[in-house]
């Protein structure tokens, strides 16, 4: 009991030192930069800046090392993440065309220039790219390899999964569902940090659901829609199944594209622990 409080504990100081960034810039950045389209690209950059601080602060004082936070060597890492990316998009795509074959979600396309698009792609790819690996280092990284140290890694994932989801409380258009499904997402990040690609493959996998769903049909991602040019994707209905205005993640469609991959990659780690021995 005591070794999980010390965890607990170690774990909320992580997080008091992440967000030190958060409260300094509700102070001096002006209200109306905290609305709109704006509000994501800044509240990404101040919780990477916090997020990386307390991750290098906790390595720096020895209280962490860098395959804690889920690091591997270089090349490892960018392999990793290149496959966790393929894997994310493949389940992205999954989602999008349950909604497409299963609901009224409808794909569709607009006279807009490609040049436009490819703005789009880079700016927001970018920002997924650092919201991404911001999440990943608070919500597994340090916390959940600590947690784990103690109370296992089941125990970890479950914990930090709820974490997870009243993180994500007060996204737009949030539904139980909704949450439900951000649980799940959690878990299946959980198995990719776990498995042998470490931090790199969770947030390739992260950034390819995220990616596969906003940028490649502009579909909402937890309730928030970047507007890509030229691809429009409509959720359509049963709301249940579709996912709604939230987008995909609000649906049956993520649950059972969360499920699935939950089960394919715990059967993927057992399968290469098998082999290993």
């Amino acid at each position: 009991m005591r070794a999980s409080l010390k965890a607990i504990g170690a774990v909320m100081a992580f997080y008091c030192v992440a967000a030190v960034p958060l409260f300094a810039a509700a102070l001096v950045v002006p209200a109306d930069w905290w609305e709109g389209q704006s509000a994501i690209v800044l509240q990404t950059c101040v919780l990477f800046v916090g997020a990386v601080a307390a991750s290098s602060l906790f390595v720096g004082a020895g209280w962490a090392n860098l395959p804690m936070l889920g690091f591997q060597n270089h090349g490892t890492n960018v392999r990793w993440f290149v496959i966790g990316t393929g894997v994310g998009v493949a389940m992205a795509c999954l989602a999008i065309v349950l909604a497409v074959v299963g609901g009224s979600a409808r794909i569709s396309f607009a006279g807009e220039s490609l040049g436009a698009y490819l703005v789009s792609f880079v700016s927001v790819g970018v920002v997924l790219l650092a919201a991404a690996v911001t999440e990943e280092l608070l919500f597994r990284g340090y916390p959940i390899s600590r947690l784990a140290l103690t109370v296992g890694k089941v125990r970890a994932s479950l914990a930090l999964a709820a974490v997870f989801m009243i993180a994500h409380a007060l996204n737009p258009e949030v539904s139980i569902f909704g949450l439900v499904n951000i649980g799940l997402a959690a878990l299946v990040l959980s198995a990719a940090f776990f498995g042998p690609g470490g931090l790199a493959a969770a947030w390739g996998v992260h950034v390819g659901w995220n990616g596969g769903l906003g940028i490649l049909v502009d579909a909402p991602v937890s309730g928030v829609n970047f507007e890509m040019p030229i691809v429009d994707f409509a959720t359509g209905g049963p709301t249940w199944f579709t996912g709604g205005s939230f987008g995909p993640e609000g649906g049956m469609v993520t649950t059972i594209t969360m499920a699935a991959a939950l089960v394919w990659l715990l059967r993927y780690k057992n399968l290469r622990e098998e082999r290993s021995k």
